[in-house]
């Protein structure tokens, strides 16, 4: 009876020993789910508070886009496009273009060489993009009251059915791909007797503004 009691006693102190290796296993293991979940929650909360400073940086650089393409047609509401004049050698195309518009409205050539800035041909020579045809030429204005007047008359001068020219709004990239989308639905509202006209992103459709459908 001894032996067997000294055989129990020895089973009993070494599963009581076990039992105390697996608590400490089981103490060590309740710890790190523990601090699992702290570092999950604490990433949790730096993930929300990442995601909110990226939406507030997507809004910031939206409205800067924004802010920029307005700087950029502001600048451009100066500016008429022309389109069609053959280029010449060594030509002086501010010259030419000054030309032209004295034939467009009736002021003398000193006089429009005080009100035009800058005259430019876009691109290079031989630009295969303009598929052998003239380069456009950007005329900038000094005077936003000269550009709006030779804009109205410019659809009716002689001078520019006699050349084959044309003056055109100088669109951003952006702006000309937009009205490009929205120019059937414009079209298809006019066809319908509604009031519908292009502006220079969007669409008035009977007073209502419509925007270019986002293709991503």
């Amino acid at each position: 009876m001894e032996s067997i009691y000294n055989a129990i006693h020895a089973l009993s102190q070494r599963f009581e020993e076990r039992l105390d290796v697996f608590e400490r296993k089981f103490d060590n293991f309740e710890q790190r789910i523990q601090n699992n979940e702290k570092e999950v929650t604490e990433n949790k909360n730096e993930i929300i508070q990442l995601k909110a400073h990226v939406d507030r940086l997507t809004k910031e650089n939206k409205e800067l886009k924004e802010r920029c393409r307005e700087i950029e047609r502001y600048g451009r509401r100066w500016n008429l496009k022309l389109i069609g004049l053959p280029e010449k050698e060594n030509e002086d195309t501010r010259e030419m273009v000054i030309g032209i518009l004295t034939r467009v409205i009736l002021i003398s050539v000193e006089q429009l060489r005080d009100k035009v800035d800058t005259v430019h041909r876009l691109g290079k020579k031989d630009d295969p993009a303009f598929n052998m045809r003239p380069r456009p030429i950007i005329v900038q204005f000094g005077m936003r009251t000269t550009r709006d007047e030779i804009w109205r008359r410019s659809r009716e001068a002689r001078v520019c059915k006699e050349l084959h020219v044309q003056f055109r709004q100088d669109w951003s990239k952006e702006d000309r791909e937009a009205r490009a989308k929205l120019y059937p639905t414009v079209q298809e509202a006019r066809r319908n007797g509604k009031k519908a006209y292009l502006k220079e992103e969007y669409a008035i459709i009977d007073g209502k503004r419509v925007d270019a459908p986002f293709t991503g």
